[in-house]
């Protein structure tokens, strides 16, 4: 690859605690497009984890010049009204929603402008060194990106609530009187216990069941909530990429995750 090309890729890497994914790509050069899981082992710490799979990705050269879009994995995370978004903040307002919080964090944030949000959370300080090695890198949630996404998307009922499930994940973003809401994420090892948290939400933010919709996107645990879900909201709305992203290659390939195709997509 010659200097021009490696100067223009882009890396995307999703970081959870079950793995990471790791996507290429030159905006320009679709068929540049390449893309890499990788399990962790539950017996090594999540930062060994990640350079293991950084040392063992073919298309990571260790140059150090890479546009590197990071998505981490976390339920830690908080809004604030676009009015007091202030960056030498960020830290007390973390704190505040998470005093047992790791101390050895960095704290991130991304501004929602369409929304008047700002998300902050937090990334852990050894896989934040790591990736900070690879090039520029920006940090993204996943509720942050599927609020980007819900706009761009042309979600247009006035009330409705987006529920994304990936592995024991799930996250829940209400839309009240047309404006997005903040969003709620659990992690949960039943399809009954998401059930659960999606019910309440769904409650407490005074839905009806037959009238407002629900749009459901994710791995194979959608289908599991849907046939779940079926008796409690009548109506479902399925959230296919291979529709919502035609013309990308990204549908070419099994088992890339949502948000990450809305990532490189919608950015």
């Amino acid at each position: 690859m010659s200097v021009d090309k490696t100067a223009n890729r882009t890396l995307s890497i999703r970081i959870s605690t079950n793995g990471f994914c790791f996507c290429s790509y030159i905006q320009t050069d679709p068929s540049s497009l390449k893309y890499s899981y990788y399990p962790t082992d539950k017996d090594t710490s999540l930062e060994v984890n990640l350079r293991r799979a950084i040392d063992e990705c073919p298309f990571i050269t260790g140059e150090g010049n890479l546009n590197v879009k990071a998505i981490i994995e976390t339920q830690e995370y908080t809004a604030i009204p676009a009015e007091f978004d202030d960056r030498k903040d960020y830290k007390v307002f973390y704190r505040c929603c998470f005093p047992k919080s790791d101390s050895n964090i960095e704290i991130m944030s991304n501004r929602l402008t369409v929304q008047g949000l700002t998300i902050i959370f937090a990334v852990d300080k050894g896989i934040y060194t790591i990736l900070q090695g690879l090039g520029d890198v920006t940090y993204y949630t996943p509720a942050s990106i599927l609020m980007g996404y819900m706009t761009r998307s042309g979600v247009t009922e006035e009330n409705c609530m987006l529920a994304y499930l990936h592995g024991e994940h799930s996250t829940f973003i209400p839309v009240r009187d047309g404006r997005i809401g903040v969003s709620s994420s659990f992690k949960a090892e039943s399809g009954e216990d998401h059930l659960f948290y999606m019910l309440s939400i769904w409650k407490e933010q005074g839905f009806s069941q037959s009238e407002h919709a629900l749009y459901l996107c994710g791995d194979s645990r959608v289908e599991e909530l849907q046939m779940l879900i079926s008796r409690f909201i009548k109506n479902r709305k399925r959230i296919n990429p291979s529709e919502q992203f035609q013309s990308s290659l990204l549908n070419r390939i099994e088992g890339i995750p949502f948000d990450l195709q809305a990532l490189i997509l919608c950015e």
